[in-house]
């Protein structure tokens, strides 16, 4: 529990909003900072629609999911820019509702936006 709250940011911000802070960062549930990347950030900037750019869904949480090697994301936004950001057509969805993407997936994306999202437990 305490690694989970080291890493888990205690809300997340919209592009717009990182990039206009000197260095960006949102705080953790354990008070410490999860810091962005401007690289990260201007690049995603430059692929995501203006509505995504204001939505706050950074960083995107990737949580284990109860399929084997795949990762859920909770909510469409998240699960719209991670799809947008890594060039695939769609994110599945699970019978809940949620969105999950396989494990090789979310380590592409975090090699090409190491800043932009956290894995969960």
């Amino acid at each position: 529990m305490k690694v989970f709250r080291e890493i888990a940011p205690a809300r997340r911000a919209s592009i717009k909003e990182l990039l206009g802070m000197e260095r960006p960062y949102v705080e953790t549930m354990s008070g410490g900072r999860h810091y962005f990347s401007r690289k990260d950030l201007e690049a995603a900037s430059s692929l995501l629609s203006p509505r995504l750019l204001e939505s706050r869904i950074f960083p995107i949480i990737f949580s284990r999911g109860e399929l084997e090697d795949a990762y859920v994301l909770r909510d469409a936004e998240s699960a719209e820019a991670f799809r947008t950001l890594i060039g695939v057509k769609r994110v599945e969805r699970l019978a809940t509702g949620e969105y999950y993407a396989y494990k090789s997936l979310v380590i592409h994306f975090l090699s090409l936006y190491s800043s932009l999202g956290v894995i969960t437990p």
